[in-house]
């Protein structure tokens, strides 16, 4: 009967000895999540973009220009996620954003003066790592249109 209660008693201690040590090991590692949609608007209202602006956007000299970038993020509950826009590879903002949820709509914005004109990028950031990028040209027309002129003012000449 000592023996039985013995064997009884060990296989208790080692059945509760690995459950322990299964719980104490660290959870695994997250999954980096999704970016199910990045997008160029004009605005955003009620927590989605009204249109997709594309990959130009002309300088508009009647006052400044806004140009939101949209993301719906996937699986990323309680992580950081940034937008980080760039002009011509150079950092212009770093906006974060707490996902507090399974499926999290963020957005962030750039005023556009004349003087902007060039490439800007926007990457989505997690922990360091560039999820996605976006890009779009700021074009000023006034300055091909000049630069036309001057071409066809030297070929008379």
């Amino acid at each position: 009967m000592l023996r039985v209660l013995n064997n009884v008693l060990l296989t208790s201690l080692f059945v509760f000895s690995m459950t322990a040590s299964a719980s104490t090991e660290p959870a695994p590692a997250s999954t980096a999540g999704e970016v199910a949609r990045a997008v160029f608007a004009s605005d955003v209202i009620d927590r989605e973009p009204i249109d997709n602006i594309g990959n130009t956007v002309k300088v508009d000299y009647s006052g400044i220009q806004k140009v939101y970038f949209f993301t719906d993020l996937r699986g990323m509950d309680g992580s950081t996620v940034s937008h980080r826009w760039l002009l011509d590879g150079q950092v212009m903002a770093d906006i974060p954003f707490d996902i507090g949820g399974d499926r999290w709509r963020v957005w962030s914005s750039k005023r556009l003066l004349p003087g902007f004109e060039g490439t800007w990028t926007v990457q989505v950031v997690k922990d360091g790592k560039v999820l996605t990028s976006r890009s779009f040209q700021y074009v000023d027309d006034d300055t091909d249109k000049q630069a036309d002129n001057t071409e066809n003012n030297s070929a008379g000449k």
